[in-house]
């Protein structure tokens, strides 16, 4: 009896994954209210240790513009030690800025891996993600799958958890898609009501941006074919069974349907209410300094930069100055500590990556096209979020998938091609 041992290619990707609250709660609670346990630093610290051994031993199978980009993060991260030394006494002063370069690691450490030994089943690692994030809904989060949490707005699963049904709709719908799956019908239609249900607001965007997308390079490489009965399942069904269940909603609790209106709202009018206006006032308040030092950014003294945002109802400063400045934009983080060069640094490579793939070739495959689809919706993402440690394991994946065919001499072989072939033994004299 043969033992299949492919779930265990998992392990790096879900190590990362641990990263998000709806995988660490498990480990380390959730009585903790916007504030992450300090044992997870620990694994984020050794994930970093991972990944350096990763680049180590996997640094052959890097592609050239990889190992350029590479280079480029050590070289910054570099010249960011010495101007520490320099200007503090210490290489590593204000971790919290060098955080933000180091986790960049893990994007090259998944990488290599996943470029050596080939993507884990993608399928095993949407079943794992949907069912942590179920199960933490379940056990830490209930509440915030009743009606009044969300009339009351009450979001306890936060956003960057919600996120990662994103991923696993897209995986589930392409299986539909390629396989007629009926159980990956029933997760996109379980996981899709979810995330309107979570309330956040940017990971509806992120939804639907990156399924349009995702059908589009399917179709683009040929893979799905939108018969009537695939459209009747995808389309007609569900409509006409949101169609009942908002009728149902509309006369037992109205107020829900006022709510989702007033979201809607939110999000057609997002620079004069809602938490857009919130982030384009975090936005206002940080943009003088931005362009004060457009190129490098503040680099290390950004930390000891007072707090600039202040609430608009008290005239307080919304958070204490050095604790960070907890911005809610991931390219307003990134241009203010390191500038345009700090923006490029993360961006430029996968844009450029993914480019070139669409333009050498078409030839997408279903996995491909999810990864893609989902990064490209991050990058929207992240006009409300900083993004999270988990988004780039995710990243390093996306970067193995789309990787070019390793040359025959780093290519995978046999072990008996591997071995030189023995001389035919001659036969003995009798």
């Amino acid at each position: 009896m043969k033992i299949k041992l492919n779930f265990l290619a998992l392990l790096p990707i879900l190590a990362i994954l641990a990263t998000s609250k709806a995988f660490w709660e498990f480990a380390f609670g959730a009585d903790r209210v916007d504030q992450e346990p300090g044992e997870l630093k620990f694994l984020v610290y050794a994930l970093l240790a991972g990944s350096l051994v990763s680049i180590w031993f996997y640094w052959r199978y890097f592609e050239p513009l990889m190992r350029k980009w590479l280079i480029a993060v050590l070289l910054v991260i570099g010249g960011m030690m010495l101007e520490s030394y320099a200007g503090w006494g210490s290489v590593l002063e204000y971790a919290h800025v060098f955080n933000k370069l180091f986790v960049l690691l893990m994007i090259f450490g998944i990488y290599g891996f996943y470029r050596r030994h080939g993507l884990p089943p993608m399928q095993q690692l949407s079943t794992v993600i949907l069912l942590v994030s179920l199960g933490n809904l379940v056990l830490f989060h209930r509440e915030s799958l009743s009606l009044s949490a969300f009339v009351e707005n009450e979001r306890g699963f936060n956003a960057a958890s919600a996120y990662l049904f994103v991923l696993v709709i897209l995986l589930s719908l392409n299986n539909y898609l390629l396989r007629n799956s009926l159980a990956s019908l029933l997760v996109v239609f379980v996981c899709m009501p979810l995330v309107i249900f979570l309330q956040h607001r940017s990971v509806w965007i992120a939804m639907f941006i990156a399924i349009p997308i995702d059908v589009w390079l399917l179709r683009r490489a040929r893979l799905a074919r939108f018969s009537p009965v695939k459209m009747v399942m995808l389309l007609v069904i569900p409509f006409i069974l949101g169609s009942l269940g908002i009728t149902m909603l509309v006369l037992d609790n109205p107020q829900v349907v006022t709510r989702f209106e007033q979201s809607i709202d939110d999000i057609a009018n997002a620079d004069k209410q809602g938490t857009g206006s919130w982030r384009l006032k975090q936005i206002e308040s940080y943009i003088p300094l931005v362009e004060e030092r457009p190129i490098a950014g503040w680099r290390l003294e950004g930390f000891e930069v007072p707090m600039q945002f202040y609430d608009p109802s008290s005239d307080m400063p919304m958070w204490k100055d050095r604790t960070g400045h907890h911005f809610h934009n991931f390219y307003l983080d990134r241009a203010f500590y390191f500038g345009l060069v700090g923006v490029l640094l993360v961006v430029l490579v996968p844009i450029v990556l993914i480019t070139r793939r669409l333009l050498r070739s078409r030839a997408l495959d279903a996995d491909m096209a999810a990864l893609v689809a989902f990064f490209i919706s991050l990058v929207v993402f992240g006009t409300s979020y900083d993004w999270s440690t988990y988004h780039y394991g995710l990243i390093g994946l996306m970067l193995a998938a789309l990787a070019e065919p390793m040359p025959d001499d780093l290519a995978i072989q046999p072990r008996s091609a591997a071995q030189p072939r023995r001389a035919p033994a001659q036969a003995l004299p009798i």
